[in-house]
């Protein structure tokens, strides 16, 4: 939790980004902008309302951090605060670089410092970079003689945040602490995330956790066909299960899901498979994390489709479902035992 109320926006500048491929320029502002108390609240609201400090990452490049451009612009400002602005302009000029998909959408650039921002129960200094692209049309009622006229202006919505990162000054050897938005939903127009900011997700718990439910969920659906849904469905749910508790290790998942059904140790090869392909290894031990396990990312392996007919949705209680075949219909079928209907 970012703690909304104890953060204080001490600097803003604003820049023009225009897109690169169209050669429509960037415009930089000469001197940072002024703003008071009341403004300042409403934007803090708008810049901070769609983080998520349980995601976070951290900037990175394959041979030198200190070639990540925004890292080393960020860390300027860390270092001598009077250099704001002119480092503003700086990653704004980078911006510019980076935006040269054709469908990459110009927009307003905020670059701002941030005092007070409370992160792990820690007080740090943060830098943050937004991007406005989308407009909304406003309309505005104005008195006049005998009575109104009506005018429309087009300008940022405070309800929705396109791009977005917060740089916060700790853990600045690994690449600082980054949290990030992006609500582009342009797959060819990735490059806030990778070109721009060239961030990695931090190997923590809630990330171990996260690969720990798409390694599970893979290595369940590509099970050969004599496991059926209703087996599958209760692999998965006991992975849930485990990963809802503390020091969870692959063994353990092992143990608790697939050791009953003979795979246990296909699981540990497939797990070896996917951490050299991900580039990724789990910890002996983790602590996982219940805010990660939402149950649509895992319904497409415990829910049931039953031709066009019929869903079943499992989510525990696997004992009170059994599956048969009535030779005189000659139809496969699913009796569910229960107690009450809610």
């Amino acid at each position: 939790m970012l703690y909304k109320e104890y953060i204080k926006i001490s600097s803003l500048s604003v820049h023009r980004v225009g897109n690169k491929a169209a050669v429509e320029g960037v415009e930089l502002s000469e001197r940072p902008v002024e703003i008071d108390d009341a403004l300042a609240e409403i934007l803090k609201g708008y810049f901070l309302m769609a983080f998520k400090d349980d995601e976070k990452y951290h900037f990175y490049h394959p041979t030198d951090l200190g070639l990540n451009a925004v890292y080393s612009y960020v860390k300027s400002i860390f270092t001598d605060i009077s250099c704001f602005h002119e480092q503003s302009r700086n990653i704004a000029k980078f911006l510019y670089e980076q935006s040269e998909h054709p469908n990459i959408k110009s927009g307003d650039f905020y670059v701002i410092y941030l005092k007070d921002c409370i992160l792990d129960g820690e007080t740090v200094d943060a830098v943050g970079l937004f991007k406005s692209e989308n407009k909304d049309t406003f309309i505005q009622i104005n008195p006049v003689s005998g009575g109104f006229s009506v005018e429309s202006h087009t300008g940022m919505s405070i309800h929705k945040l396109d791009k977005g990162c917060l740089v916060f000054n700790t853990r600045e050897p690994e690449g600082y602490t980054v949290c990030v938005v992006d609500n582009s939903n342009r797959s060819d127009a990735k490059y806030w995330v990778n070109d721009f900011l060239q961030l990695k997700r931090v190997e923590d718990d809630y990330k171990q956790t996260e690969q720990a439910v798409t390694l599970c969920k893979n290595f369940i659906k590509q099970l050969p066909e004599d496991f059926d849904k209703a087996a599958k469905a209760t692999m998965m749910n006991k992975v849930m299960e485990t990963l809802g508790g503390e020091n969870v290790s692959l063994g353990s998942i092992a143990s608790s899901a697939f050791e009953q059904t003979g795979t246990a140790e296909a699981f540990m090869t497939y797990a070896d498979e996917y951490q050299a392909k991900q580039e990724m290894t789990f910890k002996d031990s983790f602590q996982g994390k219940s805010e990660v396990l939402g149950r649509r990312k895992v319904s497409a392996v415990t829910r049931i489709k039953l031709d066009d007919n019929f869903e079943i949705n499992v989510h525990g209680g696997e004992k009170y479902l059994d599956r048969g075949y009535d030779e005189e219909r000659g139809m496969r079928y699913y009796t569910l035992y229960f107690n009450e209907e809610r």
